[in-house]
């Protein structure tokens, strides 16, 4: 309220305000909205709605309105909260895993103690400047990870931190960029590259050839194109100017030699799956277990949108964080024994008297919805949800 207070007061005093947000109540207090769509990526780009916030909430054809007339919500099942369950208090088991905080008096904390309960998703909330970054930052991440042995910064000030045999990791999930390199993507960062890569050694013009999965890599080996090295680019440094990033001469951007271009799975070469996205791709490899396996949690966490071969630095930050989850995500489903789903468990709720062992990971996520349309948060409340199930 206090925003949209400040937003009135610049509109008042003769000033004009385009302002990109998903919050429903700033949504409402605008003059005037226009939604774009359809969907994301390559379905977007669209008008879908222009007018008053009340013109919009008579709209059939936009997603944003069908949410915000409540006739979709965030949550997973009608009549149920976010894990499925009916909508009343779960009772905690005395007898549960839980991680315990006492005695934290790291900046603004004053003498906190906090019980974490495991194998459910923790909400830490309250107004900017409380201390929530401090005790989840600071402190829990800080102090778990000199507890399991890992390099880390000083934790802060706290007594004791108790419980954390019942992990096995703790991972702070936040939107810090991934790396620098423009080698990584997408495909390459939740392992979707190394059963693409073998798919095309498999066919029977690379085998005859004699090529390897790793003659399909633009990284390293004898397949990437010689003179720009599998960037894809040359970098030109200018003395006076910003530095100018040319598409490769002999690869016209393309990362690859020519002959190891002409090997094509369906038609498609390594460097036209790169430019599929993710949902192209998964059509596209609907018969390859092993690839749909790994591409699937870039959907479920809501990035179908992206082309497999965009340079991860390119990503904003709260595609970074869902990068991430995605990532973990298909770590988790490469444990599924045989004969079971992608994330071996039926979607049901977890017990929470389940006896904790230490394999289970302690995600630590910074405001993951940021950013976020209604409908987003519903793919990645359901990314959450199979975490969970994971352990």
């Amino acid at each position: 309220q206090r925003v949209i207070g400040v937003l009135q007061r610049l509109r008042d005093a003769g000033n004009s305000l385009l302002v990109v947000e998903h919050d429903p109540q700033v949504m409402l207090a605008a003059d005037r909205i226009l939604d774009m769509g359809p969907g994301p990526g390559e379905r977007g780009g669209q008008k879908v709605f222009y007018g008053t916030p009340k013109q919009l909430l008579r709209s059939k054809a936009s997603l944003t309105a069908r949410y915000l007339r409540g006739e979709q919500t965030v949550n997973p099942l009608k009549g149920t909260d976010l894990f499925g369950l009916p909508n009343k208090s779960v009772p905690f088991s005395k007898s549960a895993p839980f991680i315990e905080v006492r005695g934290a008096t790291a900046h603004n904390l004053k003498n906190l103690d906090l019980r974490l309960p495991l194998n459910r998703l923790v909400c830490l909330t309250g107004v900017s400047g409380s201390g929530k970054s401090t005790l989840v930052h600071d402190v829990l991440y800080h102090a778990l990870r000199k507890l399991k042995g890992k390099p880390v910064e000083t934790p802060g000030a706290h007594r004791a931190i108790r419980g954390h045999q019942h992990i096995g990791e703790v991972v702070l999930v936040d939107q810090s960029p991934i790396g620098k390199t423009t080698r990584s993507n997408p495909a390459s960062y939740v392992g979707a590259w190394n059963a693409i890569r073998e798919l095309f050694a498999a066919e029977p013009e690379a085998r005859a050839r004699g090529y390897k999965p790793g003659t399909f890599s633009f990284n390293s080996g004898t397949g990437r194109c010689p003179t720009c090295g599998g960037n894809g680019f040359e970098h030109v440094e200018m003395q006076f100017l910003s530095d100018v990033y040319l598409r490769g001469p002999d690869c016209d951007g393309r990362r690859d030699r020519a002959e190891v271009l002409e090997i094509t799975v369906d038609g498609k070469s390594v460097a036209d799956v790169l430019e599929l996205t993710v949902s192209e791709a998964l059509a596209f490899f609907a018969n390859q277990p092993a690839v749909q396996r790994v591409l699937e949690p870039l959907a479920a966490v809501g990035l179908d949108y992206l082309a497999l071969g965009q340079p991860v630095p390119t990503l904003s930050g709260g595609e970074a964080q869902r990068l991430k989850l995605a990532g973990h995500l298909a770590r988790a489903g490469k444990r599924t024994p045989k004969g079971t789903d992608l994330f071996s468990k039926p979607n049901k709720s977890v017990p929470f008297g389940k006896t904790a062992t230490s394999t289970g990971t302690l995600f630590l996520i910074d405001e993951p919805t940021t950013g976020l349309h209604f409908d987003d948060i519903r793919k990645l409340l359901g990314a959450f949800r199979r975490l969970l199930d994971d352990g």
